[in-house]
């Protein structure tokens, strides 16, 4: 990561005039009773310059790289929950899972990805059944059943 730069902000003195070097609209000006006023006429002993804040640059492949790990400390950490959802049902569906997850997916990929992790860990396998999901905002769209291989009934 490369720090940003501040952004060097230049003013203008021009006579009693204090300037934006970009747009010369005034930004104080200095009166006859030697007071600093606004061009709105406030009476102003300071002023404020804007500096610009550090900003992170974040390499595409860091920001790729970064997600993926989040994406996989969340699965890893709602595996346990399928896991006893698998022991205690014979079939299930991501929206069986959905209900028993100790924090809910940032995303909607996640849920397929924890699905998948289950299979490759021998919790649970694919089958050709499908449901309809009990989700609302899902349209009644359709979800895979999947079949537990540790059901202890």
């Amino acid at each position: 990561m490369t720090p940003a730069t501040p952004k060097t902000e230049i003013l203008l003195l021009r006579g009693s005039s204090l300037l934006d070097a970009e747009t010369l609209h005034p930004i104080a000006t200095l009166g006859e009773d030697g007071v600093w006023r606004t061009p709105e006429g406030a009476v102003s002993d300071s002023i404020a310059v804007p500096r610009q804040a550090a900003t992170a640059i974040v390499k595409p492949a860091e920001q790729l790289a970064a997600e993926k790990a989040q994406d996989a400390t969340w699965v890893a950490g709602q595996l346990e929950r399928v896991a006893e959802l698998a022991h205690s049902q014979r079939d299930l569906t991501v929206d069986d899972c959905r209900a028993v997850l100790t924090a809910r997916p940032y995303k909607s990929s996640l849920m397929s990805s924890l699905m998948v992790a289950a299979a490759h860990r021998g919790l649970i396998e694919k089958t050709s059944d499908h449901r309809r999901t009990s989700r609302a905002t899902s349209g009644g769209r359709s979800v895979r059943v999947w079949r537990s291989r540790v059901y202890t009934g």
